[in-house]
């Protein structure tokens, strides 16, 4: 089971932290700020590292997140998902 890390103080944190766990088997562990956030931001181990997502508002970068996490983190990311990946804090945990 993955698990995914939401900033708690990013504006509209709730609505993704609810569609996470409506829509995936993921654990979904509220976090303080990675200072890569306008928008919603969200954290989960892809291929064996970390990475950052942001810009989690939107309906189709939720979706491809939760594609991602629903086959286990593995395979290519997503065009969108690349997109929203944060280079600021690649690789790195959750403060």
């Amino acid at each position: 089971m993955a698990t995914l890390y939401v900033c708690r103080k990013c504006k509209h944190s709730a609505s993704l932290q609810k569609a996470l766990e409506q829509r995936t088997d993921a654990t979904v562990k509220l976090v303080g700020c990675q200072d890569v956030c306008q928008q919603p931001v969200a954290g989960t181990r892809v291929d064996g590292s970390f990475c950052w997502f942001g810009g989690l508002d939107g309906a189709k970068r939720q979706r491809a997140l939760i594609d991602l996490v629903n086959t286990g983190g593995h395979g290519p990311l997503s065009p969108v998902l690349v997109k929203a990946r944060s280079k600021k804090r690649a690789g790195k945990a959750p403060r």
